[in-house]
């Protein structure tokens, strides 16, 4: 067998254009993954390096000229199904763990190869940087317990059971269900709850969709969600995103 190498002297990435353009129905992340691209959003140029991505949210104008043996890679997002509070065109680092989801989220959306898991929840979790639940939510104080909590509030759409969660932080179902009655006051079901349609307002008061607010909380069914948020809101999804959004 005969093994060749390719030295970078050998390698020979030629330049490309994209002329400007809105998409009007994705929102589109931009990932740097080798050298430098020239990007245009709304009239501003902006330089994208290595190990960056930008985020253009649907209904912006945008273009970009990528540089010679540079290498970047767009990611789409479609709108009706993603609720996210970034409104802006936003530059973020792509550290070890975005990284791994991002190449996660390219493999299931080009091949069969698709984890139950929904990758894109916790992509727009690292792009947006903070968690988007209340900081009224009581949070647990022992260790195991927080680490659980801190983990639902990055992600409110985390679909692990109990066991799962408790597996996670290598305690039982029993000791993890008692230190949140303990510690906050309510069971975990409880918590998840109020963790989960609290994350919905905030979303709903940047103007997502009610579908797509669902879906990024974990909820499979709308109905399920409009009437979960009712009991806790005393409104329904639609009404306070009218009202606040």
């Amino acid at each position: 067998m005969v093994t060749i190498t390719a030295t970078r002297s050998s390698v020979w990435i030629p330049s490309a254009v994209l002329s400007e353009r809105v998409e009007d129905d994705i929102h589109v992340l931009l990932w740097q993954v080798r050298g430098c691209t020239d990007l245009m959003v709304e009239g501003q140029s902006y330089e994208l390096t290595a190990g960056t991505a930008r985020w253009i949210p649907a209904g912006l104008r945008h273009g970009f000229t990528v540089r010679e043996d540079s290498v970047v890679v767009p990611l789409f997002f479609p709108r009706e199904l993603i609720a996210t509070t970034v409104q802006e065109s936003t530059t973020v680092t792509v550290g070890h763990d975005l990284h791994s989801l991002l190449l996660a989220h390219m493999v299931s959306s080009s091949s069969q190869i698709r984890p139950a898991v929904n990758i894109t929840r916790q992509v727009l979790a690292l792009i947006e940087q903070s968690p988007i639940a209340s900081e009224s939510l009581p949070m647990p104080t022992g260790a195991q317990a927080r680490r659980v909590a801190e983990a639902l509030r990055f992600n409110p759409g985390d679909t692990r059971c109990v066991a799962e969660l408790a597996a996670s932080v290598h305690v039982s179902e029993r000791t993890l269900e008692r230190a949140f009655v303990a510690e906050t006051g309510s069971t975990l079901r409880e918590w998840r709850i109020r963790n989960r349609v609290e994350a919905a307002a905030v979303l709903l008061r940047s103007g997502a969709a009610v579908d797509a607010v669902a879906h990024r909380v974990g909820y499979t069914h709308v109905n399920a969600f409009r009437r979960v948020f009712k009991e806790h809101f005393g409104v329904t999804p639609t009404a306070y995103r009218r009202r606040y959004g």
